[in-house]
């Protein structure tokens, strides 16, 4: 083999791995900009800077949703309970209702699907801090009528996001119908 073949395999197998290292690429780095919200015990969270140095598995939902947020909060669970190796993995839902999901509400959700809060937190804020990190994320919503007992829904983004140690958001998802294996996929590569 001559010198210039082996340089050239050396060269493809080096673009390899940093290609490989840096996979998902970084769709938005969140670590420019804080949002001050309450989790589900009422304790201040500054988001994502509370969360440096894990992955976050970040869904977005209303407590009173009929439609996809309990598809995206299960799909969360489901993900965490194949991670055999959590301790640098945390699971973040936040509501885009913070006139209703106040944190007892949160908290009654989570308890309502067995979410253990060692692994998951969820977030609630002013409106005008919550509105301001759902439109960073890419999260869209728009209120409608109800004639039932909760007055008003949502029609919204069903989505899940990965975001990396540094609060840099690495992919997005069909949150209700991404399967767990391929966000467990993309978390080992992050690790």
């Amino acid at each position: 083999m001559t010198l210039s073949r082996i340089s050239s395999i050396v060269f493809v197998l080096l673009c390899i791995l940093m290609t490989g290292c840096n996979y998902p690429e970084v769709m938005d780095d969140l670590s420019d900009r804080s949002w001050k919200l309450v989790n589900q015990d009422s304790a201040a969270v500054t988001f994502p800077d509370d969360f440096e140095g894990k992955i976050l598995v970040a869904g977005y939902i209303f407590t009173n949703c009929q439609g996809v947020c309990p598809a995206i909060t299960a799909n969360m669970k489901n993900i965490s309970s194949r991670i055999s190796d959590a301790e640098d993995v945390h699971f973040v839902g936040i509501t885009f209702d913070p006139m209703r999901d106040t944190p007892a509400v949160l908290k009654a959700y989570m308890q309502k699907f067995e979410l253990n809060e060692d692994r998951f937190t969820y977030l609630t804020g002013d409106s005008a801090t919550v509105y301001s990190l759902l439109e960073r994320v890419g999260i869209r919503t728009e209120m409608q009528p109800d004639t039932t007992a909760i007055g008003y829904r949502f029609n919204h983004t069903n989505q899940i996001n990965l975001i990396d140690q540094k609060g840099r958001i690495r992919t997005e998802y069909g949150g209700s119908m991404v399967p767990p294996a391929n966000v467990i996929e993309d978390i080992n590569r992050l690790k």
